[in-house]
């Protein structure tokens, strides 16, 4: 009997602990984009308020513009996959998914705006996937602004 309530009470405590939210726990913010233009995304860039990343084998380019808190996600290649674009900083993810999977898809653009916090430091990443499952490649460099 003492085994028995000694296991229940292990047992509860375990749960109570692997549901247990993490302290310093962000958001997830995840939007589908907007298609936009080649020159919608490139007019008025320059180097300090653009970044882009586009790691080789993820078939997207993402970028950064700060002066918008934008994100633009180019899909690269048509492959039945939608592309992501994701910034991540201050405890909070962004993802901006280009659903144009097909031919008419490749090379496209899509936007997604937030009011992300200034003053942080973030990295990008870019991935692709389908509606259940998708992969995201390494972090670039971290930027800070």
């Amino acid at each position: 009997m003492a085994c028995s309530a000694l296991l229940g009470t292990t047992l509860a405590m375990a749960s109570t602990t692997v549901f247990a939210p993490p302290a310093s726990a962000g958001s997830l913010y995840w939007k589908n984009g907007t298609n936009v233009s080649k020159s919608t995304v490139w007019s008025g860039a320059t180097a300090s308020n653009m970044q882009c990343y586009f790691p080789s084998g993820y078939n997207a380019t993402m970028c950064i513009r700060f002066d918008r808190r934008a994100i633009y996600v180019r899909n690269d290649k048509a492959n039945g996959y939608f592309k992501l674009g994701q910034w991540t900083g201050g405890g909070n993810t962004y993802i901006c998914q280009n659903n144009r999977t097909k031919t008419s898809g490749d090379g496209s653009w899509v936007a997604c705006q937030w009011n992300w916090p200034k003053k942080n430091c973030y990295t990008k990443r870019t991935g692709y996937g389908q509606h259940e499952w998708y992969v995201i490649s390494p972090a670039s460099g971290v930027k800070c602004y």
